[in-house]
């Protein structure tokens, strides 16, 4: 494993914008109310005037809203228009401390739309997660705290504690104060509320125990849909007042980049800025010790992004940036590192998919990602989920969806950010990210909501609009090498799946549900047609008309098998695994034969797909189906495929379990190590599986309170992957969400884990004999061969050293091409021979 990220940043100096202090800087992220933090600032009072804002969605990067789409500056003070229960804006730089002390809360307010004279606003104190409770991204989703402020009910309540405000209360302009004092073991709260009327209220109630954590404003009824209010400005004062400005999030929220073959592409996340605010983002670079102007970049008035390209990359060492915004009559920076190119080691790769909001913030495994310091980094999908965040999607009018999808987005950078800054990373969309629980695109069809009604995620298409799906598209794969068509699908819908060389490996990044038959095609019905609760029929899921990824994908996949620029492994990267190796789903743990919510149908174009990246000797690396698996895949004959690893979840959602042993399916070959539902499986769709590893759940998750603890039950964590382009080595490991990885452990991988294999067990046929040795003048080139009665490409790799000898899978001449560009040599006729001392020099 390569040095770990905090040894990485102090050999480089650098100036990024983190806290010295004794704990990593993700850490010093989330310990937001622990006393372990650095001394508090002198400054501990905040004010902040919301008629003074230029009108935005986003408030500003002292605060995060919950849901972010209902807060918002307008009419010159801030609004919310939500409908949910409970919503919150929290405060993110100023917190309550611990000890003693006292503070002060103070806002002027008002009543914006009367909904029955139902709801209440107020503020929330001491707002903290029982899980990770000195997490401050935690405390905004999932934090309990202190409810004080009053209803149109006619009520003032602190708590529990609840008084009736003076008859004829006008809520249309008043004003709200908390005060509150701790000592001794308790806080004394004093609530006082006065209108323009001059009438007022005042309630006092003791808290025991230590208050600290989140203040928010806060709208808070008993049903959704209640009154709603609005906001002039607020203040906050007192010697519990901690300033903690390391916890401000934006305006530039995170950046993503990749490299590959010379060509930086780099996006620029900022949140839902205004018209009237600056539309432009600046990319700096430190080059001899100066900052300089690379280039400024618009910023896209629906995603919100700006996406440089650099051309001509010099990769040899590693470069700061710095992205520079002005917003508020302040400039804010945001800086990272491009990395040196691992062109002289073993590139690591950390796999990662699907990010339930149960585990968010996912603390242990960030901290562990971090040290396991990967160069580079593939979110596979399901980056989101319709119901992250606590609060559900909104599917029409567009506007309002596409800001919901980004409030639910930005967790992921939220989450991801600090690792992301300073590393290439990959991330490809899934179901989820579009706001399906299934998704077989057709490519790029479009269904009406009310079709999708009807038999919802087992339709086929996509049911967003594509603007919605553009949005997803250019904010998760913007900043990805440019697609190998940019050609738009149906309801032009745009495309994404590409080319990249990073480290001395060629990944083919694809999407497997774009392009992908419906099971409506294949099984009329209603409900879960997606679901074979009965051996599927002979026939029933094939057809001339069905598709797997698409024509345009495998005409990419067959110029990609050949191109060996730059590379001398290739990988395979998909959302989702081309089998069925999950046997039991959901919370009843229901058993399927097979799950058409699967690579592994129809088996005639998946076999095609695989077949085609045989030909590379390609290792496969997918998500998707939240339990981990190694495979080997099968065609014609067991194992005479190549190899997948499924990576876990980052935190799983929708449980899968995969235990053919505990429904009697028949196995051969099981591994050495003999552990149980392993060995070669046939699926619901005819796939014969070598499964090396799997790491299933624990069945009682559901009883467990803490959410971390549920997400390790769950089988959640993540994948490392290393390359070893000199001895053409993969070492797959799979790191469990509570792992201590400062100490060696079983107990930090799941069972079967780690497995290391060469380049060449990714082609599992079996020879019917083999062409001359050849014996090159020059080593490691790259060597094709060519049947010459079919003109097919039979396989192609960049050999290792200056000896070869090919491998045929039938009779007939073949023509052998050895090198690149103007180097190469072209051999033909060539015939198996039974002599092993023959050598074709070259």
């Amino acid at each position: 494993m390569t040095i770990k990220r905090r040894k990485f940043i102090q050999n480089l100096g650098l100036a990024v914008p983190m806290l010295a202090s004794p704990l990593n800087p993700i850490l010093a992220k989330e310990m937001a109310f622990s006393n372990v933090m650095p001394p508090r600032s002198d400054s501990s009072s905040f004010s902040v005037d919301f008629t003074k804002l230029n009108e935005r969605v986003w408030i500003g990067s002292s605060f995060w809203a919950v849901p972010m789409e209902d807060w918002e500056i307008k009419n010159r003070r801030l609004e919310f228009s939500g409908a949910e229960t409970q919503s919150r804006l929290h405060v993110l730089t100023h917190v309550l401390g611990d000890g003693e002390g006292d503070f002060a809360i103070s806002g002027n307010l008002g009543l914006l739309e009367n909904k029955g004279n139902k709801g209440g606003v107020g503020f929330a104190i001491g707002i903290k997660d029982h899980t990770d409770p000195d997490s401050v991204k935690a405390a905004c989703y999932f934090g309990k705290g202190i409810s004080v402020g009053a209803t149109l009910e006619g009520k003032a309540y602190i708590e529990d504690k609840v008084e009736m405000l003076p008859t004829g209360f006008n809520f249309d302009n008043f004003s709200l104060e908390l005060k509150g004092k701790h000592k001794a073991g308790s806080t004394e709260l004093t609530l006082i509320l006065t209108d323009a009327n001059g009438k007022t209220k005042r309630l006092q109630h003791p808290v025991k125990g230590k208050l600290n954590g989140l203040i928010a404003l806060e709208n808070k009824g008993k049903q959704k849909r209640e009154s709603t209010f609005w906001w002039g400005g607020m203040q906050l004062s007192g010697t519990k007042i901690q300033h903690r400005p390391e916890q401000s999030f934006g305006p530039i929220l995170w950046a993503m980049y990749t490299l590959s073959r010379g060509k930086l592409k780099l996006t620029a996340q900022l949140p839902p800025i205004g018209a009237k605010d600056s539309q432009k983002v600046e990319l700096q670079f430190l080059r001899k010790g100066k900052w300089v102007k690379e280039a400024k970049g618009q910023v896209d008035p629906v995603s919100f992004t700006s996406i440089f390209t650099i051309d001509a990359w010099d990769a040899s060492e590693d470069i700061k940036y710095r992205l520079r915004y002005s917003l508020d009559k302040e400039r804010h920076s945001y800086e990272g590192v491009i990395r040196k190119e691992p062109l002289d080691r073993s590139l690591v790769f950390g796999g990662l998919t699907c990010q339930h909001a149960m585990g968010f913030p996912y603390r242990p495994l960030v901290e562990n990602l971090e040290k396991s310091n990967p160069d580079i980094l593939y979110f596979s999908g399901d980056q989101l989920y319709e119901g992250n965040g606590g609060y559900p999607i909104k599917r029409q009018p567009e506007d309002k969806a596409i800001l919901n999808y980004l409030g639910k987005w930005y967790m992921f950078g939220w989450a991801f950010g600090e690792v992301l800054r300073d590393r290439p990373s990959i991330c490809t969309p899934d179901d989820h990210d579009v706001y399906q629980g299934n998704l077989w695109g057709e490519g790029g069809e479009g269904i009406s909501f009310e079709d999708w009604e009807k038999v919802r995620d087992a339709h086929g298409g996509l049911v967003q609009t594509p603007n919605f799906v553009n949005v997803v598209n250019k904010t998760q794969c913007g900043h990805m090498p440019d697609a190998y068509d940019r050609t738009p699908m149906k309801s032009n819908i745009s495309t994404w799946y590409t080319h990249l060389v990073y480290g001395k490996v060629s990944f083919a990044i694809v999407s497997d549900r774009l392009f992908k038959s419906g099971p409506e095609m294949v099984r009329p019905g209603e409900g879960r047609i997606d679901h074979l609760t009965e051996p599927a029929k002979p026939g029933e899921l094939e057809g001339d008309e069905l598709t797997f990824v698409g024509q345009r994908q495998l005409d990419f996949l067959n110029d990609w098998v050949a191109d060996w620029k730059g590379a001398n492994m290739k990988v395979l990267l998909s959302q989702t695994l081309f089998s069925n190796v999950g046997t039991h789903h959901g919370p009843k743990k229901q058993f399927l034969f097979g799950d058409l919510d699967s690579g592994g149908w129809p088996k005639s174009k998946r076999d095609k797909v695989i077949e085609t990246i045989r030909k590379a000797c390609a290792f496969h690396i997918n998500g998707d189906q939240h339990l981990p698996f190694v495979v080997q895949y099968s065609i014609d004959e067991p194992r005479d495929g190549g190899w997948t690893f499924c990576t876990p979840a980052i935190s799983t959602g929708y449980p899968r379990w995969g235990q053919p042993d505990s429904v009697n399916v028949p196995f051969t070959d099981r591994p050495e190590h003999g552990l149980p539902n392993t060995g070669c499986y046939r699926d619901g769709f005819g796939n014969d599986n070598y499964i090396y590893a799997v790491g299933n759940p624990t069945d009682d998750f559901d009883e467990e309170t803490d959410r971390y603890k549920r997400a390790q039950k769950k089988s959640s964590g993540y994948g490392i992957v290393t390359f070893d382009t000199m001895e053409r080595t993969i070492k797959m490991e799979a790191i469990r969400f509570l792992a201590d990885l400062e100490r060696t452990s079983e107990a930090n991988t799941f069972p079967g884990w780690p497995l290391t294999i060469q380049q060449t067990d990714n082609d599992g046929r079996r020879p019917v004999g083999y062409l001359p040795k050849l014996k090159m003048a020059i080593a490691d080139q790259v060597v094709k061969v060519i049947n010459e009665d079919t003109k097919e490409l039979v396989h192609a790799m960049r050999v290792k050293g200056d000896t070869y000898v090919p491998s045929v899978y039938q009779l007939g001449k073949y023509t052998i091409v050895i090198g690149e560009g103007d180097t190469k040599k072209t051999i033909s006729g060539i015939e198996i021979t039974i002599d092993s001392r023959k050598v074709i020099s070259v």
